[in-house]
């Protein structure tokens, strides 16, 4: 008792940190026994349900959701009678703007056996007083491509517009441009 009655400040922090230590040491073992638990369930391999296989797949799995989710959302359609409607919502982005535009379509069956077709969209400005300036229309290109996995531009017909009269070889042109574009979509058809 002759501890306590005559205790001074260290005496007090000592018997603190014996009391802690203890705790920690408590603390350590219960958690290494947990540790140990969970790695020995970690690389249990040879059972079905084991932890690293569940984890595995399920971050393959996550790939496959990642990559099918990104390919849906950049589509921008369904399928191939939202076509159209794809490209003229393009043709109003922001930065493209190109006004009302003219679209025909065709189908050119690539590989009867394995069903491919070609479905062909050419694109022409409705009018040809509608000048445009390259970056409108390359923004326009650019939208079609980027949003969408399935149409590629394959065939683009710059011309200067005849608002601005003859340029000589000399004259640098006025950016007023009308353009014809192709668009190809590959599709597979189910038989």
């Amino acid at each position: 008792m002759s501890f306590f009655k005559d205790i001074t400040l260290e005496r007090l922090f000592i018997l603190l940190s014996l009391l802690g230590s203890l705790g920690l040491l408590y603390t350590g073992f219960k958690t290494s026994g947990e540790l140990e638990e969970l790695k020995a369930h970690w690389e249990d391999e040879r059972g079905p349900q084991g932890v690293k296989v569940i984890a595995n797949n399920m971050q393959e799995l996550a790939r496959k959701y990642s990559a099918l989710h990104k390919a849906k959302m950049g589509e921008g359609f369904l399928g191939q009678e939202n076509v159209e409607s794809y490209i003229r919502r393009c043709a109003a982005a922001k930065n493209a703007e190109i006004g009302q535009i003219s679209t025909s379509h065709n189908e050119n069956e690539i590989d009867r056996r394995a069903g491919i077709v070609d479905h062909i969209y050419t694109i022409k400005t409705y009018s040809s007083d509608t000048t445009l300036g390259r970056r409108n229309i390359v923004t326009f290109l650019r939208e079609l491509e980027l949003k969408s996995q399935q149409i590629r531009v394959t065939n683009l017909n710059l011309r200067l517009s005849s608002k601005g009269g003859r340029v000589q070889p000399h004259e640098i042109p006025p950016d007023a441009w009308l353009f014809d574009a192709v668009c190809t979509s590959r599709v597979k058809q189910d038989a």
